[in-house]
């Protein structure tokens, strides 16, 4: 529990992720292609769905703006972007949602793959810390909803694509701790979280595929209960 302790402090320092936008058609043109694909699915939970396809996994150097996004013709992006992006999706569609944030121990191998890519890149891999990842999630209603991977999960205790959750946290919120947090094993224990600011926007690790929603969004923009049960 220690090392989570020291992680959810860690992550503490990171903050959600805001794309940018500048006043200028090289930011204008890119986002209204993205939300003009998505605004062309007939209901949100297919839309909502489609966000990280729109995306090449990769490292993405925070701040960002849009126009930052593109990559030699293709649209980049992390958990940060799929966050946002869903997150401004959902307002569009009046759809009351709370963004927030997870720690997620993934498989053993994952981080020093992950730590390479993101430093190759010279990007910030404060995301990593000794225990678990951090990942950033929205809940919708009383449920929760991956944007990277494209599904709903049952909260701390429950898993992602990426792995098992430990601790979750709403924007503005207390860490809530999985019962079994205490028995998770370490992603890593031989990795080390380089150095101790952490005050870029973090990033998550990209799920090794993309699913539907196990339960679809309902397109009325009227959710009394948020989403569907």
């Amino acid at each position: 529990m220690s090392g989570l302790s020291t992680d959810l402090k860690r992550f503490d320092r990171i903050g959600l992720s805001r794309v940018g936008i500048h006043p200028r058609a090289c930011c204008q043109i890119v986002r209204h292609s993205v939300f003009a694909q998505l605004m062309h699915f007939g209901d949100t939970g297919t839309a909502l769905a489609a966000v990280p396809g729109l995306f090449r996994w990769g490292p993405v150097q925070w701040p960002a703006h849009w126009c930052d996004l593109v990559d030699h013709g293709e649209l980049v992006g992390d958990c940060g972007v799929h966050a946002d992006v869903a997150a401004a999706l959902l307002t569009l569609k009046s759809v009351p949602h709370i963004r927030a944030r997870a720690a997620v121990a993934t498989p053993p191998m994952a981080p020093a793959h992950w730590r390479a890519v993101w430093n190759e890149a010279q990007a910030c891999d404060a995301w990593l810390g000794r225990s678990s990842v951090h990942h950033e999630v929205i809940r919708i209603g009383d449920r929760w909803w991956d944007p990277s991977d494209a599904r709903w999960f049952s909260g701390p205790g429950g898993h992602t694509g990426s792995g098992h959750v430990l601790a979750l946290r709403e924007e503005g919120g207390q860490w809530q701790i999985a019962p079994d947090a205490m028995a998770a094993p370490a992603p890593d224990a031989s990795s080390k979280a380089h150095g101790s600011d952490a005050s870029s926007t973090s990033r998550a690790p990209r799920p090794p595929h993309t699913p539907l929603p196990t339960h679809a969004l309902p397109s009325t923009h009227v959710l009394p209960q948020g989403v569907l049960p």
